[in-house]
């Protein structure tokens, strides 16, 4: 009898176990395959012949108004542009720029994730 109840606990620790590893691999799905809440995307800033700016996209895209820009002149200080086009491959212009150095931001609107912010370029 004394073998039986032995047996017996160990089952029960290796089914809660079990448990467990069903509850956290549960979890692990559920954060995996809810998203980032915003676009993927890989994209850079640069500069065109023509003084202009632009975003260049290597993968991905973001809807026309759900993402924005902003080009300073001050690092750390943003005047936001909501995109007014499909940011999609190759690349959107931004504007054109007189001679300087500009800092360059770019974010997704509803969940603020930047894809990259304060990037230099200078137009000379």
């Amino acid at each position: 009898m004394r073998m039986c109840k032995k047996g017996q606990g160990a089952t029960e620790y290796l089914l809660m176990l079990a448990a467990v590893l069903v509850i956290v691999a549960i979890a692990v799905y559920y954060v995996t395959t809810a998203g980032a809440g915003y676009p993927a995307i890989s994209a850079t800033q640069a500069k065109s012949g023509d003084n202009e700016i632009r975003i260049n996209v290597t993968t991905g895209s973001i809807p026309t108004g759900e993402w924005a820009y902003s080009v300073s002149t001050t690092e750390g200080t943003y005047d936001w542009t909501t995109g007014n086009v499909e940011l999609k491959s190759p690349y959107v212009t931004l504007d054109t720029y007189a001679f300087g150095t500009y800092y360059v931001s770019l974010k997704h609107i509803d969940s603020a994730h930047f894809y990259f912010n304060d990037r230099t370029i200078t137009i000379s």
